[in-house]
């Protein structure tokens, strides 16, 4: 059955190859054929997982690329984190008999799907790099997917977490712990007010800071019991916006493609392991300062006399949408802020809307702003959620569509632009914006 399984699988990549179309097919019918199929292969002694609620994936091709480098035939799944993407991806690489024909496996999991992965395919390596509140419908509290990911981890998996953040702690197992020291952007006093954890996991006292990084990241401690941020093992030591690089252990220097916060956690996540498998460290950073920037995350251009910023958040994900607002919280220019998406989820009909109460639009309200323009499906409802922050109605304009927006922004509206979109607006916002551009 094993056999037969891959050979399916491998017709049906190869057909998917001549039409120019990926998906996760091969991986499903394979698993109907042998629903055992992943327990039965043969794989590499490096095998790297990465999970959490946002985060993963840009992890996850910085460490495809940094093994690479290195000479490393790497196999991970670009289709999906899901189970059927990742068995569709070591299909691909597999030998009839079930051999994998690469040096290392590098998986981007599902939180919710650690329990089907791991069971059948133990990682040496799980990343972490958050949990907290994303896409409510599907997956309930974030407490619920802690303990799933918790119950999923094997015994001799080491761990790599971000030590920042207190919630993580609660795995209470010895893993490596990555983190930002204190810089000139850490901030005292908590600006952002709906954190996933407030209190001390073990006698449930008030955590205290010494100073924050986002949301409930930082210098923690509890002033009652012993609870505080671990020693971190590798931290990032200087930031440097204005220049787009950091520093890591007080040494070494790189230069981020994107100048925001959580592209410095994923990188110096990625950092670790490959320094954990003691790969090269001219060539890791060599890796790091190459990689090439995703304008769907985050892209930065000219538009007539002013700058558009175009950040991607990941709908259903509050702590997405504050990055956002702590990137614009950096500057205090005038400015025009677009916020929409085209559509909640492709993966259910819900249309949840609750994560708009978690975003901490309030900061905004500490700035000169022009106008905000709310766009799409729900439009009316991040009008709304604006109104409660104490946004006045003259700044707030609501439109059902893009093209509405950028005309009117074009004669309409001063300041810079930040366009705060989901994935799925991204793309048609380039090329309207470009088109205007073109025409003038």
């Amino acid at each position: 059955m094993k056999t037969i399984s891959i050979i399916i699988g491998k017709i049906i990549i190869f057909f998917g190859k001549i039409l120019h179309r990926g998906s996760v097919l091969p991986g499903y019918f394979a698993l109907k054929i042998d629903k055992n199929l992943l327990k039965k292969l043969k794989l590499p002694k490096i095998i790297i997982a990465v999970t959490g609620s946002s985060g993963k994936g840009s992890t996850t091709k910085l460490l495809v690329k940094i093994f690479k480098d290195q000479n490393f035939k790497v196999t991970y799944n670009k289709e999906s984190n899901l189970t059927e993407g990742i068995t569709t991806a070591l299909i691909n690489d597999l030998t009839l008999t079930g051999k994998l024909k690469t040096d290392v496996l590098v998986m981007e999991v599902d939180e919710r799907y650690t329990k089907y992965i791991f069971k059948d395919i133990n990682p040496n390596i799980l990343v972490v790099t958050n949990i907290c509140r994303d896409q409510p419908p599907r997956q309930g509290h974030f407490d619920l997917v802690f303990e799933e990911i918790k119950k999923s981890i094997n015994k001799d998996t080491l761990l790599v977490l971000n030590g920042d953040d207190p919630y993580l702690r609660k795995f209470n197992k010895d893993a490596i712990y990555y983190g930002i020291e204190k810089n000139k952007y850490s901030y005292k006093e908590n600006i952002f007010m709906n954190l996933n954890i407030n209190y001390c996991p073990i006698c449930n006292n008030k955590l205290k800071y010494n100073y924050y990084n986002f949301e409930n990241n930082g210098d923690y401690f509890c002033s009652k019991c012993d609870f505080k941020r671990p020693d971190i093992n590798y931290k990032v030591t200087n930031i440097d916006y204005e220049n787009n690089s950091i520093e890591i252990n007080n040494k070494n220097k790189i230069d981020m493609g994107y100048n925001i916060l959580f592209s410095i956690y994923n990188t110096l996540a990625a950092y670790t392991v490959a320094d954990i498998y003691k790969l090269n460290e001219n060539k890791i950073i060599y890796s790091i300062n190459e990689m090439k920037k995703d304008k769907k995350i985050y892209n930065t251009y000219d538009y007539k006399d002013r700058k558009i910023t175009v950040l991607n958040n990941k709908n259903e994900n509050n702590s997405t949408f504050n990055q956002s607002l702590l990137y614009i919280n950096r500057f205090k220019d005038e400015k025009t802020i677009i916020i929409g998406w085209k559509e909640i989820s492709r993966r259910y009909n819900f249309n949840d809307i609750s994560w708009l109460y978690d975003i901490d639009f309030e900061i905004l309200n500490k700035h000169n702003i022009n106008k905000i323009i709310c766009v799409g499906i729900n439009r009316y409802d991040i009008a709304t959620r604006l109104k409660l922050a104490d946004i006045t109605s003259d700044k707030i304009i609501t439109f059902e569509t893009l093209n509405e927006t950028i005309t009117y922004i074009d004669k309409n509206t001063k300041g810079n632009i930040y366009a705060i979109l989901n994935f799925d607006y991204i793309k048609p916002f380039n090329k309207l914006i470009g088109s205007v551009i073109d025409d003038n």
